[in-house]
């Protein structure tokens, strides 16, 4: 049985990052594991936290969302991860990264995942922060 969270674990868009499932009952991993801090942030999503790397957010006892930081060293597609920039994911997903309703940077054509930077300098806009470098990377169940 593989270690939870596992910061070497491949990040796969809509299914797993840490070796947690989006999905997966919060059984199947916090028996596995000891959160360092465990937030109800509304009726029914409960945010588990293990140390400043891995955040998994779970609605009504299953995972809904896993988010990886500084410090997390596994990879989407071998290639993106935590230090990718702007212009790398671009390169890898093949168009322009663009952001969704809710401020989250997303790559068209690859569901199931979105990502912040660092902070943004001079005009606002992700054409003109290509360099900017990924700090959280966030995967999610893909809507239907």
């Amino acid at each position: 049985m593989s270690k939870i969270p596992d910061l070497n674990a491949p990040i796969i868009p809509g299914k797993t990052a840490a070796g947690i499932a989006v999905g997966s009952t919060v059984k199947d991993f916090i028996l596995r594991a000891a959160p360092t801090l465990t937030t109800e942030l509304s009726s029914g999503v409960i945010r588990y936290e293990f140390g400043p790397v891995v955040k998994v957010w779970v609605r009504n006892g299953v995972v809904d969302q896993i988010g990886v930081y500084a410090g997390y060293h596994g990879l989407l597609d071998g290639k993106i991860g935590i230090g990718s920039t702007i212009a790398q994911v671009e390169d890898w997903c093949g168009s322009p990264v663009e952001e969704d309703e809710e401020d989250n940077l997303i790559a068209p054509g690859s569901h199931g995942w979105c990502f912040d930077t660092e902070d943004w300098v001079g005009e606002l806009t992700v054409s003109s922060n290509r360099n900017a470098a990924v700090k959280q990377i966030f995967v999610l169940s893909i809507k239907p």
